[in-house]
């Protein structure tokens, strides 16, 4: 036994091996290099990529959740972000608020998960919600939910700055370098790379995005994941550059709503919280967007905010992958962290996310984190839907 252990030693590369450098992946090889851990991450594209789900401009940032385990993340995550600012000296938080608008019960819901958090928000009636956002045009009696501690995650340059901390904290990053293969039936995790390259480390963290049910597939565990292909389309209002981000819950019959941040610069980003049924490809690496859904996002646009006078800049697609409850999958088994499932609502969370996957790695799951189980109900016998709206 001896002998074996100090061969497995000799030949290991690192005591964490992280596939998928997405925000999750990036995230978590910065908390455990800061830890003292040797950590080796690869990924297919490379960090940003067109293809993978965390690339682009920007993301909404927000504390309105009816759960309280998400409102609490997103509080630590903020002071996450806000710490990497400090230490990087960019700029990756626009914290202009956030409307919520819709169904009595969505509002009552989200308000509930903020006060069982002690998050601090406003409810405000019609005109109030000018008062906060002049554009914007509420409905006949409407309603909101207005909190400051929300707005934009500027997403390229907090990717950008994760991956120089996670470099400058002694993470060893690759990329592009894709997995063929992983071996987590040892002691240790065994993973064969595209270029030739065996990788050995006592854990390895696959946060691999729509592609992680295909690697864990030949490892028999199989989850009900369904990747899909989001489109976000960016308007030119300099106007809103200030303007609060929005959530408009369910605003068609199937439930899917709107959201929209602004993003200075480049335009109001606005998207409709559902992918669309364009089937999502391993193998693509950018989709041509949907004039389609660009129109029907501009209709909104229009009607929401009439006086506005937007026009269309541009619109992007890029992968994310839903999970039937709309709760993320960050669980252990032996050697494997499993850390995905994003379902349309994670990246903001990401260097909290990262922590949390940390704290799994070593040993010291959080509580609450059964809720992101791999035996959880939620996964049980049920099957996620690519058009599936954001339910989180």
């Amino acid at each position: 036994m001896t002998v074996r252990t100090s061969v497995v030693m000799a030949r290991r590369s690192a005591d964490v091996a992280v596939v998928g450098l997405g925000v999750i992946g990036l995230s978590t090889a910065l908390a455990l290099a800061r830890r003292g851990l040797r950590v080796v991450g690869i990924d297919r594209f490379g960090s940003g990529h067109p293809a993978t789900s965390s690339t682009g401009p920007s993301r909404s940032i927000r504390l309105a959740y009816e759960q309280q385990i998400y409102v609490d993340l997103a509080r630590e995550a903020v002071e996450r972000w806000h710490d990497l600012e400090r230490d990087t000296g960019d700029r990756i938080l626009l914290l202009t608020g956030q409307l919520d608008l819709g169904p009595d019960a969505k509002l009552d819901a989200l308000a509930a998960g903020m006060r069982a958090s002690d998050a601090p928000f406003d409810e405000l009636g019609p005109d109030e919600v000018i008062s906060r956002f002049p554009e914007l045009s509420p409905r006949t009696g409407e309603r909101a939910l207005f909190h400051a501690e929300a707005g934009t995650v500027l997403a390229d340059v907090g990717m950008r700055a994760l991956r120089r901390q996670a470099a400058s904290a002694g993470a060893e990053l690759s990329e592009p370098e894709r997995a063929v293969q992983l071996d987590v039936s040892g002691e240790d995790a065994v993973i064969q790379t595209d270029r030739g390259r065996t990788i050995s480390a006592s854990t390895v963290v696959v946060s691999a995005g729509p592609w992680l049910g295909g690697l864990l597939t030949p490892m028999g565990i199989d989850l009900p994941l369904a990747p899909a292909v989001a489109q976000v389309t960016f308007v030119g209002m300099p106007q809103l550059d200030d303007r609060p981000g929005i959530a408009d819950w369910q605003v068609d019959e199937h439930g899917v709503g709107v959201y929209g941040h602004p993003v200075p610069g480049v335009g109001y980003k606005v998207a409709f919280d559902a992918g669309s049924a364009d089937p999502w490809d391993p193998d693509t690496e950018s989709w041509e967007p949907d004039p389609a859904e660009g129109a029907a996002l501009a209709r909104w646009v229009e009607s929401r905010m009439p006086d506005a006078s937007p026009h269309l800049i541009r619109s992007q697609r890029h992968p994310w992958t839903m999970t039937p409850d709309g709760d993320f999958v960050i669980d252990r088994r032996g050697p494997l962290v499993i850390a995905g499932g994003c379902a349309g609502h994670a990246f903001k969370f990401g260097p909290a996310l990262g922590e949390l996957v940390a704290d799994l790695v070593q040993g010291h799951p959080r509580p609450g984190s059964e809720r992101f189980a791999l035996d959880r109900r939620g996964l049980d016998g049920t099957h996620a839907e690519a058009t599936a709206p954001i339910v989180r």
